[in-house]
């Protein structure tokens, strides 16, 4: 609704989907997959390339590429709770966790008995990086054409010796010591897949209110996308480089 309303300005807009998140399978029978934690990758690589000049075609190319090289996934060990509503939005056991959560407090695909941050960061890293490659149509707008039209895209799968981003992101309610043990287990992990992490990010960056948990992320990088994660940033959560 906010494209249609800045096209109707005459705003010149570019809408890309993310949608990251490996819990979700891409179907005929879903709504697609739900954009998670690569959205903020890909807020700070396109910003950077919109601060270097590109133009709103070539930020939007990026961001694309972003996205299709980008997967994650979550875990809550609570629900979070809805300040309109007062209550959690689902109910965990003691001894539960909610696999495969989203950001805005959906339940997962899996619901098991709680597991030690080891195993936790096993199963959310193993899940992403086994993800195989798909393919997928969307509807994207045309600016030379202005209008609708169908583009394919294909999110291909991990390979041995890619050099990765990896994001521990806390779901708001997960302290910031807790994420460095996930963080541990993930770096053997991916040295296990033959994938170097070239870049990370560790912290509260895409929360989800007061839910306790946390979720990974694991972006392929090119030269490209490491300039422009490297070039300076001054925003509330993201300073480096100033």
């Amino acid at each position: 609704m906010a494209t249609e309303l800045a096209r109707s300005e005459g705003i010149r807009v570019l809408n890309i989907l993310i949608d990251d998140d490996v819990a979700v399978k891409d179907s005929l029978y879903t709504q697609g997959r739900r954009g998670v934690g690569t959205t903020v990758l890909a807020e700070k690589i396109c910003g950077a390339a919109a601060e270097q000049g590109y133009d709103l075609q070539r930020v939007a190319s990026l961001c694309r590429r972003v996205n299709l090289n980008g997967r994650s996934m979550g875990i809550a060990l609570t629900s979070c709770t809805v300040p309109a509503k007062g209550t959690p939005t689902f109910s965990l056991g003691d001894r539960e966790v909610e696999m495969g959560i989203g950001i805005h407090g959906e339940p997962g695909r899996e619901r098991m008995s709680i597991k030690s941050a080891d195993e936790i960061a096993q199963m959310l890293a193993t899940s992403i990086i086994e993800d195989i490659s798909y393919s997928r149509t969307v509807r994207e707008w045309d600016e030379e054409k202005e209008e609708w039209v169908d583009v394919e895209l294909v999110n291909q799968a991990f390979e041995k010796g890619d050099k990765v981003l990896a994001f521990v992101n806390s779901m708001g309610g997960t302290p910031l010591s807790e994420l460095y043990i996930i963080y541990r287990q993930l770096v053997e992990v991916c040295e296990k897949h033959s994938l170097q992490i070239v870049r990370n990010l560790i912290g509260p960056y895409m929360t989800s209110l007061d839910m306790q948990g946390c979720s990974i992320t694991l972006l392929k990088l090119d030269d490209e996308m490491i300039q422009l994660w490297d070039a300076p940033v001054k925003t509330p959560n993201l300073r480096w480089g100033i």
